[in-house]
């Protein structure tokens, strides 16, 4: 998919307001360092955004490895190789400098698992992909593709060195059920002062879940963190997204971005 709009949020007149940009990296506001690593997290649209921040990234002439640290699907329309360490890929690139020669580009690695996924290769080996290239990008959390999750005691799984950690949820998940839209909602109490959640999923509760030292923003610790609010297709899930932003207050509007990879529907 294709970005179709990204809003940064911004503080005026002690209002929070989305201001469209012209890119997902202008809008995450991430400093950028040569090597660097940056994870995604959480639930609703990782491999989506993963790949449109590959894309711009290698646009402007940056070297892009893509991998998992957990699993993600194999795509058909990237440059893939199937490697157990960095080493495989290493020679992959030389063997191959007709792909590589120019300075931008992107590449997909990891091991091959079942159903047409990818697995990851030891973190060990996975850090020393920033030998290769000048920025890796990891799926470091799995949500059964869906929208928000609350991790459990081993997740996420983050690289050593990661620079940066972007936590993500869709729209999709206001107002639903909490067992059909949260992975792992039987570890709400986690997060909700030892109250487990039921009902439907409200704005302030997904903005608690990323917020939390023991949701979304699990793990990060000294790493910059953003939050990225995926699947604001129309009117009523960009109102959504603001009162997500309102509930998690001032402090945390330069480091939230809004999202949508389809078409707006005006509706």
């Amino acid at each position: 998919m294709i970005l179709k709009s990204a809003y940064a949020i911004n503080v005026s007149d002690g209002t929070l307001q989305l201001e469209e940009k012209d890119s997902l990296w202008e809008t995450l506001r991430i400093p950028l360092k040569e090597p660097m690593i940056v994870a995604f997290t959480g639930g609703g649209g990782k491999t989506t955004s993963m790949y449109c921040l590959a894309d711009e990234l290698s646009a402007q002439g940056k070297r892009v490895i893509v991998t998992t640290s957990t699993h993600i699907l194999r795509p058909t329309d990237r440059i893939v190789t199937e490697a157990a360490g960095w080493k495989a890929v290493s020679d992959f690139i030389t063997s191959h400098k007709e792909l590589f020669s120019l300075a931008g580009w992107v590449l997909v690695t990891g091991q091959p698992a079942e159903e047409g996924k990818l697995k990851g290769m030891e973190l060990s080996e996975l850090e020393r992909l920033t030998l290769l290239c000048d920025v890796l990008l990891v799926e470091a959390d799995g949500a059964k593709r869906l929208p928000i999750k609350i991790p459990k005691i081993n997740e996420p799984v983050l690289p050593g060195g990661t620079h940066a950690v972007i936590g993500c949820m869709g729209l999709n998940c206001i107002g639903e059920p909490w067992e059909e839209m949260c992975f792992r909602y039987e570890l709400t109490p986690q997060v909700f002062d030892g109250q487990k959640k039921n009902g439907r999923i409200t704005p302030s509760d997904a903005a608690k879940i990323l917020t939390s030292t023991n949701g979304t923003r699990k793990g990060v610790e000294s790493m910059e963190y953003r939050i990225l609010i995926n699947k604001a297709d129309d009117k009523r899930r960009l109102s959504s997204a603001q009162a997500v932003a309102d509930a998690m207050g001032k402090q945390w509007a330069r480091y939230t971005a809004v999202t949508s990879f389809i078409e707006k529907d005006q509706n």
